[in-house]
């Protein structure tokens, strides 16, 4: 395994320790509207999707 592919191993784990641990709730604003009281994990998760998104776009 390439040391691109441990990286990415050890982030997608942080990244799920992350999610499970977090409690609680969120807002979030958007342009246009507010999302109220979703889960803070839902938050990271769309996060850490649109970041991997862009990561890929770039690369």
């Amino acid at each position: 395994m390439t040391k691109h592919g441990v990286w990415a191993l050890l982030l997608i784990a942080v990244t799920v320790i992350v999610l499970l641990l977090t409690r609680g709730k969120a807002d979030v604003p958007l342009v246009f509207w507010t999302l109220d009281n979703i889960r803070a994990a839902f938050v990271y998760l769309g996060f850490t999707v649109v970041g991997v998104v862009i990561g890929v776009l770039l690369k």
